[in-house]
């Protein structure tokens, strides 16, 4: 080992890098310094030369000026006898004076360095008479430049062989013992056990100490990834057998498709929906689907698109019933499938289900109003299309089937409700469509039927069969039907259209007693669109407060004076003037705007009570009432709220309240009579004698008062049944502790005969019309002298 560190090592190497590098910088200065010192060498002989001539030119001119060989001879001989030159030569023009040589010398006597001067006369400055020509001797300045080159190199050799070995002692101090003690360390290190390299001392913030630190960083990151990867493999493992558990257990169906369709692999789920037997390869498609050809346009779509494809197919296998699977197609890879398979009979039947209950009516099991829309819709388009014959709408609502429904209950009101749409089937041809619209209403669309006269026929057999008495638990119950005609395409041409006229004509059939059919007309159209005016009419009234409160008073018959007054509302148009309230109160029931208006009318009169009551007027004041109101549209809260608002003695308001009320939800409206009764506010019955009229009213809601309708005053005389029924309403109220105002008392005869039949309060025009709150205590101080009279 220790031989292959010395063999391989960075300290070997870098030994023998740097003697070579060494070598190099040495032989490259050596070269420098002898080609310097050659330079040196020759610059300085040539000034020796220079100055030796300087010492011997007045002589040299002198001999040259008189031709003296002998002196000339002399001059060379003594320059001669300096060991640097070789040769002399002294001419005078073209005559050599002396041309002497070095003896025992052989070399070249042309030196390139030879040193020439020209000789000037003693006597005239600047006239050449002759030249001398001296030769270094090479010899001596080659051995002189060869001292100091070699003086020069030793000294560079030794000098660097200081540095190198100052290097190479660095370089193994600092870096090669770290690095080799850092690599037995890194050989004998084990990372997964946490075990890390040491920085070597004095490397704290050195390049080998952050060495140290990557090194161990690699190696934290060699563990975590080392980790990282035995997790990903355990997890792929449990993956595998938890997929491998999924596959074989799953409930739904899993399978493998190819290219070609073929099932190459699937769970035993998918085999049993399949009814699957065997290994042997098939192709997807060749299973018993009802429609083969979508399953192979499912496998195309997947391959092409190259995302998860979807259908519900239907399997007929044989011997066993239909059923629906959801095949869902996903691509793995570039030749495979991956298929998903769910039985999903039971999700296609509850849709099946909901739409047929979307499209019937659970109680009778007719088309609902979705339905009829449906294919009144699909024949107008068939019309379009092939145009021909067109088709009749009935509209057919029970006559006051809610009073019935009341009388004998809610089951068997359900029932004749289930009578009544077996009887409608039976009178129409099995293509008709029969609807049941609402709780009481049901709609005929009669096949290419437009003629009057068959329409009349069926209509006919229609009103007969539903005057049939109906029995309900022994008792018969006969009813009748109100039934609205339109006619396709003259009255409509949509679904929508063709119901709303057909409606508006069953109400103009109600509207005239009922138990008959009336057509559709325009003007029904038109009365319509007026009471749509009509509607925005009043919303811009309840904005702008175009309401009053008129007050028609009401008789003590006992006392001979006026007790209080009914409050009656009053709308003032900007350009119809005074509209009486039977024009406009239906429309406000219906549009919503009852509540708005029927708490201004609380306000209104609590107003004023307190005013009458400030003045010193003894006078109570009921108000009306209507069944939309009750219980959320007028709640006691408000009633009590409005009282103490205005401070009013509650027992002096009284609210009117019709059989309608007490018609609905029985448990709610009396639990708002209670709370009513509650704050010490009065309860009236109004138009007693007109409705169902059942005793159980009277015995069962805490009413104060009965009014006695005015259709039962108004034409009463003596010994006729008017008077026999009132009188006897009277009776009955008096027996049960109930007050009874007579409404609609037109004559002095019908108030004496109220008074003698012991009934409390009359109002009516003999005593005077509905009045404004300004002229009413000039009216009553009038009635009270008449009363008293």
């Amino acid at each position: 080992m220790r031989r292959r560190l010395l063999r391989d090592g960075i300290l070997l190497r870098s030994i023998v890098v740097t003697i070579l590098a060494f070598i190099l910088v040495g032989v490259a200065t050596i070269a420098y310094t002898a080609h310097a010192a050659r330079i040196q060498a020759e610059t300085q002989s040539r000034v020796h030369l220079e100055q030796l001539l300087d010492t011997v030119e007045s002589t040299l001119r002198v001999a040259c000026f008189v031709k003296d060989v002998q002196l000339a001879r002399e001059v060379a001989l003594g320059l001669l006898s300096n060991t640097e030159i070789l040769r002399v030569t002294i001419h005078e023009g073209s005559f050599i004076l002396a041309d002497i040589q070095r003896p025992g010398n052989r070399g070249s006597t042309d030196v390139a360095g030879s040193l020439v001067r020209s000789i000037n006369s003693p006597f005239i400055e600047g006239d050449v008479i002759g030249r001398i020509r001296l030769t270094p001797d090479p010899e001596v300045i080659e051995r002189r430049i060869r001292d100091d080159i070699i003086g020069q190199a030793l000294q560079l050799a030794w000098q660097l062989a200081l540095i190198a070995g100052a290097i190479v002692v660095t370089l193994l101090a600092f870096v090669i013992h770290p690095i080799s003690a850092m690599s037995r360390n890194l050989h004998a290190m084990d990372p997964t056990a946490g075990d890390r390299l040491q920085k070597p001392p004095g490397h704290a913030r050195t390049e080998i100490g952050n060495l140290v630190d990557d090194v161990n960083a690699l190696a934290g990151s060699l563990v975590q990834a080392l980790e990282k990867e035995q997790a990903l493999r355990l997890q792929g493992e449990m993956d595998e057998r938890r997929y491998h558990a999924i596959f074989d257990n799953a409930e739904s169906g899993i399978f493998i498709v190819d290219r070609a369709g073929r099932l190459t692999s699937w769970n035993p789920a998918f085999a049993r929906l399949l009814g699957i037997s065997g290994d042997a390869a098939r192709r997807l498609s060749e299973l018993p689907w009802a429609a083969p050809e979508e399953i192979a346009g499912l496998i195309e779509a997947a391959f092409t698109n190259r995302q998860p494809v979807s259908i519900d197919a239907r399997l007929q296998p044989p011997g066993r019933p239909r059923f629906w699977l959801k095949l869902v197609l996903s691509p793995v890879g570039s030749d495979i499938l991956q298929g998903v398979a769910h039985d999903v009979s039971a999700l296609k039947e509850a849709e099946a289900a909901a739409r047929r209950q979307a499209l019937s009516d659970p109680l009778t099991g007719l088309a609902n109003r979705a339905s009829l829309e449906q294919q009144l819709g699909q024949r107008i388009r068939q019309h379009h299309l092939q145009p021909g014959r067109g088709f009749t709408l009935l509209h057919i609502d029970l006559d006051k089937f809610r009073l019935i429904t009341e009388g004998v209950g809610v089951t068997a009101g359900d029932e004749i409700l289930r009578a009544i749409a077996g009887r409608l089937g039976a009178t129409v041809k099995s293509e008709d469509t029969l609807a049941r619209l609402s709780a009481d209403v049901f709609a005929v669309l009669l096949q290419d039927l437009d003629d009057d006269g068959h329409i009349d026929k069926v209509i006919e057999r229609i009103m007969n069969s539903l005057r049939q008495p109906y029995l309900v638990d022994g008792s018969p119950i006969q009813l009748t039907a109100s039934i609205g005609i339109t006619l396709f395409p003259s009255d409509g041409g949509d679904a929508p259209s063709l119901l709303r006229n057909a409606e508006l004509a069953c109400d103009k059939a109600k509207l005239a007693g009922g138990n008959q059919a009336a057509f559709f007309d325009a003007t029904l159209a038109e009365a319509a669109e007026q009471r749509r005016h009509l509607e925005n009419d009043l919303r811009q009234a309840v904005a702008q407060r175009q309401f009053s409160l008129y007050y028609q008073p009401i008789a003590d018959l006992a006392r001979h004076r006026i007790a209080g007054a009914e409050a009656l509302i009053r709308w003032h148009h900007p350009e119809r003037g005074l509209v009486p309230p039977d024009q406009f109160i239906p429309v406000v029931e219906q549009s919503g705007l009852i509540n708005e208006i029927g708490l201004w009318v609380l306000d209104s009169a609590c107003r004023q009570l307190a005013e009458w009551q400030a003045a010193g007027r003894p006078h109570y004041l009921s108000i009306n009432v209507s069944g939309r109101q009750i219980p959320d549209g007028l709640p006691p809260q408000a009633v009590a709220a409005a009282i103490a608002r205005h401070g009013i003695a509650p027992e002096r308001l009284a609210l009117e309240i019709t059989e309608g009320i007490l018609l609905g939800d029985i448990g709610v409206a009396r639990a708002w009579l209670l709370a009513v009764q509650q704050l010490g506010v009065r309860l009236y019955l109004d138009d007693f004698g007109t409705g169902y009229s059942s005793l159980s009213y009277l015995k069962r809601f805490p009413l104060d008062t009965l009014k006695i309708d005015r259709s039962f005053v108004q034409d009463m005389q003596a010994e006729s049944s008017d008077h026999s029924l009132v009188e006897a309403i009277v009776a009955m109220a008096r027996s049960l502790r109930l007050r009874v105002v007579a409404e609609g008392v037109e004559s002095a005869a019908q108030l004496q005969m109220l008074e003698a039949m012991g009934c409390h309060y009359a109002q009516g025009y003999h005593l005077s019309r509905p009045v404004p709150a300004a002229d009413f205590a000039e009216v009553v101080a009038g009635i009270d002298r008449r009363l008293a009279g």
